[in-house]
């Protein structure tokens, strides 16, 4: 009888099919030099987005960009902005884009860089359309930036002044 069902739980374990291997997880970028340029496509995306956005192109989304930090920031200064009646026009540029550190090696990548944003084709308006940009206002400023995602999907997660405003 033991000898029968034994036969039996070896005849029952042979038909349970074997685990399916788990896939060995990959980093999110292969390198740090594709992560800094990853993040730098990014942001400039968001900087077209951002003065589609501005023109008046209801499809643009500078915000499918943008993630924690960032995206509250940027909501609340679109509340701001149309709470005092003003808007931004023209485009942003990007002079300069440094990547400072980039972890690549997890499923989610963290990237830092310095990105050196050229203003001076931007005005800011007012209702009536009047140009009430402040005349001492800096042509370029600085930001500390911060990613985070993987290849499919790299996000703006803060968006910064950088302590040394100069570029």
């Amino acid at each position: 009888m033991l000898a029968l069902l034994a036969l039996a739980a070896g005849t029952l374990s042979a038909c349970t099919p074997a685990p399916e291997p788990t896939p060995t997880p990959t980093a999110a970028f292969a390198s740090e030099a594709e992560a800094f340029a990853a993040a730098e496509e990014v942001y400039r995306a968001y900087l077209m987005a951002a003065a589609q956005r501005a023109e008046g192109d209801a499809t643009a989304a500078p915000e499918a960009y943008l993630s924690g930090p960032a995206l509250e920031a940027d909501l609340q200064a679109q509340r701001d902005l149309k709470s005092k009646g003003i808007r931004i026009v023209g485009a942003s540029t990007i002079r300069q884009f440094v990547g400072l550190k980039a972890d690549v090696n997890g499923m989610v990548a963290l990237v830092s860089a310095e990105v050196c944003v050229d203003i001076s084709e931007s005005r800011i308006l007012d209702q009536d359309d009047s140009d009430i940009t402040p005349l001492n206002r800096p042509q370029l400023g600085k930001l500390d930036v911060e990613f985070s995602g993987d290849a499919t999907e790299l996000l703006i997660s803060t968006s910064l002044p950088s302590e040394d405003s100069e570029c």
